[in-house]
């Protein structure tokens, strides 16, 4: 039921939007899994609440990803981010529509190694004939210098990247708050449905408090040991609790990422802040190895994919010993013989979670496969 449900809305997204994931790279038919709200805005289908196009705004076309423009109108398609962030209507940084309008960012300023040329302000002018007088040192008191701008920072993840995606727990055990049932006699529930936890008052369960919903996904099994490192835990969804009874609790969906089902688990909400670096650095096919931890890419995610591309959330079994935190960048690279390494692309760490970390790919230049190594490259 769950595969079926997929497939039918990922079909109708491709149908009626006719584009791919901002990140994947050319010729890569993987993806995340797209919004399934689709509405009619004028003449197109989106899931978004796109403004109104201005005179200088471009229409997205068939085919377009943010990777590309930002290779055209900024000269580097790492700089991705920057066209996300001048279009933030657009809330799943994976998908984009056509028909949908985007704001074109300024071109960064490139300041040549020389340094800016010297202002022309009170510079003699050639052949005038006259002789510009020398200015006199100030005497008094001038006004401090101003301070540089501050770096522009980029956020490598949005909330379907963080609160969508899911973890390995090295030992799993079942949360004894579970959801007992729902308001509507189905089996699937979704954001503003009322559903009732088997704990109240009682258990300590109390009026506005989050939690987030989970769910045993699979045996992650590391492709190295073939030894069974943990489950995947799948994030289904966000409750807050509006009343208590003695032993049970009301409670609503305020967020779903799929369906949220009798028998799923919850555990206290937490807070995940998005990673921000300034700029991401370069990586490719001559890059040398860092010299930082090494390890494997374990796990293909939520849909245990075999192989991925940008954009996708996988796990690697570098944690807590490999001195990594959110935002600490990783290579990811193919293990090539006798021969130099093949060098895929990076990621960023989104949690770490004990023995293994959540990653988001940032850019690739091939598939990235289960099995793949994972390299340290910026703690």
């Amino acid at each position: 039921m769950r595969m079926t449900f997929r497939v039918t809305v990922w079909g109708l997204v491709l149908l009626v939007a006719g584009t791919r994931g901002l990140f994947a790279a050319e010729g890569d038919s993987t993806s995340t899994r797209p919004p399934k709200n689709l509405k009619l805005v004028g003449d197109h289908w989106t899931p978004w609440d796109p403004p109104q196009p201005g005179p200088d705004s471009y229409i997205i076309q068939k085919g377009d990803t943010l990777w590309d423009l930002a290779g055209k109108w900024l000269g580097d398609p790492h700089l991705w981010p920057q066209v996300w962030d001048q279009n933030r209507y657009i809330l799943d940084s994976h998908w984009i529509y056509p028909g949908d309008p985007l704001g074109i960012p300024a071109k960064p300023n490139v300041v040549p190694p020389e340094g800016p040329p010297p202002s022309a302000e009170g510079q003699p002018s050639e052949g005038s004939g006259e002789e510009t007088a020398a200015v006199p040192p100030a005497t008094e008191t001038q006004e401090p210098a101003p301070a540089p701008p501050t770096p522009t920072m980029m956020q490598l993840a949005d909330e379907h990247d963080l609160y969508c995606s899911g973890w390995v727990d090295p030992e799993h055990h079942p949360s004894t708050l579970v959801v007992a049932g729902a308001e509507h006699e189905t089996m699937m529930q979704g954001e503003g449905d009322v559903i009732y936890l088997n704990q109240g008052r009682n258990q300590g369960v109390t009026p506005g408090a989050e939690y987030v919903v989970i769910r045993p996904d699979h045996v992650v099994v590391h492709p190295a040991t073939h030894e069974h490192i943990g489950t995947y835990m799948q994030r289904m969804g966000h409750v807050r609790v509006m009343c208590t009874q003695e032993n049970t609790a009301t409670a609503m969906v305020v967020g779903s990422c799929e369906d949220v089902r009798i028998g799923d688990e919850l555990l206290p909400w937490k807070e995940m802040p998005s990673p921000m670096l300034e700029r991401i650095p370069g990586v490719d096919a001559c890059s040398e190895p860092s010299g930082l931890a090494q390890g494997w890419v374990v796990d293909g995610g939520a849909d245990d994919l075999m192989s991925v591309a940008a954009g996708h959330v996988v796990a690697t079994d570098l944690g807590d010993a490999a001195g990594i935190r959110p935002g600490s960048l990783m290579t990811l690279y193919r293990d090539n013989g006798d021969l130099p390494r093949i060098v895929l692309g990076q990621a960023v760490v989104l949690s770490v979670d004990g023995p293994t970390s959540t990653v988001k790919v940032l850019h690739t230049t091939r598939e990235v496969r289960r099995g793949d190594r994972a390299e340290v490259l910026q703690q």
